[in-house]
């Protein structure tokens, strides 16, 4: 049953989520909505928590008893192993270069963890929306309405100024945060204590991995190596480059104070061939 959501490529994985021999229910306010993606076998015209309130009372008067996932195994494997901070994975990291993952994960570790954490566009935002912890559903701005890079430097600068009493945390890349860049004077003059992680793989990474053709010449959205880490210092910003974990150091120095400036981390990450989840939304295009 689909309580109000519509169906479509984002919500159900371009269909696939949804079994062959499914039946579809579908609820919604809007009769415009009710079969709009994809073929249901019953439309409700009503409100979802009415709906799913009448439901269970009718399933609970008929006997229904099911245990569903709700067991205390379940619950103690959630515990254990829902985050994809426990999950190993192969680290593609070379001489120059560090692995995303890695990267990600040894980041959730060092600033305190009340923290809210803001994302721009881009092929590499998986990494810190995955490995990234936050303490609430408060902190985790998401700014991807207008499918468009260069708002996370903002985003995150508004979000530490609605909660001071949290550490503000910016996942980037290269390319939305050189569009952007000019607002870490505003961070640098207002003192913002923002940690801004660009991950730089000296390229419009979604555009190289997923636009990809024989007949394309890319070279248009790739850039020469730039040296971020020194363009953050200029505005006066503390500012490091990061190439392996040893390089973090610095980092964990910032964190434990005072903390009066943005934290610039050039993270010079190596290629991950192209994220998976970002691969499976554009099948779509």
């Amino acid at each position: 049953m689909g309580w109000g959501c519509a169906l479509n490529m984002w919500t159900m994985r371009h269909g696939t989520l949804i079994g062959d021999s499914t039946s579809v229910v579908q609820v919604d306010l809007e009769d415009s909505a009710l079969g709009a993606n994809r073929p249901i076998d019953l439309g409700i015209l009503w409100d979802c928590a009415e709906t799913a309130a009448a439901v269970l009372e009718q399933m609970q008067s008929d006997g229904h008893r099911a245990t569903g996932l709700r067991t205390r195994e379940m619950a103690h494997r959630i515990a254990g192993h829902a985050r994809w901070n426990s999950v190993e994975t192969e680290d593609l990291s070379t001489d120059g270069t560090i692995d995303p993952r890695v990267l990600s994960r040894e980041l959730d570790r060092i600033p305190p963890s009340n923290r809210i954490v803001s994302v721009d566009s881009g092929n590499f935002m998986g990494y810190p929306s995955t490995y990234l912890s936050v303490p609430d559903e408060f902190g985790f701005c998401f700014t991807q309405a207008f499918q468009s890079i260069g708002l996370g430097l903002s985003t995150a600068i508004g979000a530490a100024v609605a909660r001071p009493d949290r550490l503000p945390i910016l996942g980037t890349g290269d390319g939305g945060f050189l569009m952007a860049i000019s607002e870490l004077e505003t961070a640098v003059r207002e003192q913002i204590p923002l940690v801004a992680i660009v991950y730089n793989d000296s390229a419009y990474g979604a555009e190289v991995h997923h636009f990809a053709a024989d007949d394309v010449d890319l070279e248009i959205v790739r850039f020469p190596t730039t040296d971020i880490a020194s363009i953050a210092a200029g505005y006066g910003a503390a500012a490091i480059t990061v190439r392996r974990l040893e390089d973090l150091t610095l980092a964990e120095e910032w964190v434990r104070g005072p903390r009066k400036t943005p934290l610039v981390i050039d993270a010079r990450i190596a290629s991950d061939g192209g994220a998976w989840w970002l691969a499976e939304a554009f099948k779509g295009h």
